[in-house]
């Protein structure tokens, strides 16, 4: 196309841009089972302040950067489904089937990578060693352990989301999402705080993020709680999420020798139920 001169044109102020959607959409390749089209095809593309026509993004996705946005991916895979929620407790469906439905939609959004997560390392609980341990982890069968645990926690989850639909739609509302949003910040903390047992597996492939990938990631996700929960209750499922976190860390690092995929899945499940469960208690 004919070249066209924009004098507003700012290159930097582009990739500034261009980086902030291409992380999201890498956090969201790593985390939902919504498709996401890589390279990404950009409507224009800069060169000397000039516009030259379309742009392709060849790079690879910044996995390990892309961290900052998990908190993000949470608010967009837990608004909808709560929102439907709200919806269907106006028209009368009881308040633990409308929590149900949320967990429901969510897991299939995400592919239920998390409660997986969860699930062998409770399996994981069964092993006589690390070696042992990692092993199982890596074995795609559920086990007792595994059953017992995320059954165990997503009892809890489920009875807390019909806790506060007991007190307002609008607190389950807030309380998801705020859970949802601020359990995947955690999993940024966990994996710049503790690096992986082997060199396989996802938590080693998608790279470490920096502490100040994981400080947008907390600050990012502390803000989206603080609009729908308030400030009080934000900057406390913060504390508890965070206290969760780095005891789970630091069990993993003596159980298997570091914490892989699997981890940081549990590092979410497990800080989402303790944060729920605060804000019931908030609640009253």
């Amino acid at each position: 196309m004919p070249e066209q001169r924009y004098p507003s044109a700012n290159p930097s102020t582009f990739d500034f841009l261009r980086d902030i959607y291409r992380d999201i959409l890498a956090a969201a390749m790593l985390l939902t089972r919504i498709p996401v089209k890589w390279p990404v095809k950009w409507p224009v593309k800069f060169h000397d302040g000039h516009v030259e026509g379309e742009g392709s993004d060849e790079a690879e996705p910044d996995t390990a950067r892309s961290y900052w946005a998990f908190g993000l991916i949470g608010l967009g895979v837990s608004a909808i489904p709560a929102m439907l929620a709200a919806v269907l407790i106006g028209a009368g469906v009881p308040a633990l089937a409308a929590a149900a439905v949320i967990m429901a939609l969510i897991a299939l959004l995400t592919g239920g990578m998390h409660q997986d997560g969860l699930a062998d390392v409770a399996d994981s609980l069964g092993g006589r060693d690390p070696e042992h341990r990692l092993t199982i982890m890596r074995d795609s069968a559920i086990g007792s352990f595994g059953t017992i645990g995320l059954i165990t926690v997503s009892v809890m989850t489920l009875a807390s989301i019909a806790d506060l639909a007991s007190h307002s739609v609008e607190m389950m509302v807030g309380g998801v999402i705020t859970a949802a949003t601020l359990s995947r910040a955690m999993m940024a903390i966990q994996r710049v705080l503790n690096d992986p047992p082997t060199s396989q597996g996802l938590a080693h492939l998608t790279g470490r993020p920096s502490a100040a990938v994981a400080a947008i990631a907390t600050l990012t996700s502390l803000v989206i709680a603080i609009v729908f929960s308030g400030f009080g209750p934000a900057f406390l499922v913060l504390a508890v999420g965070a206290v969760i976190t780095l005891a789970l860390g630091r069990f993993l690092q003596a159980w298997v020798g570091g914490v892989n995929g699997d981890g940081l899945g549990a590092t979410q499940q497990l800080s989402e139920a303790a944060m729920l469960i605060t804000l019931t208690i908030m609640a009253g």
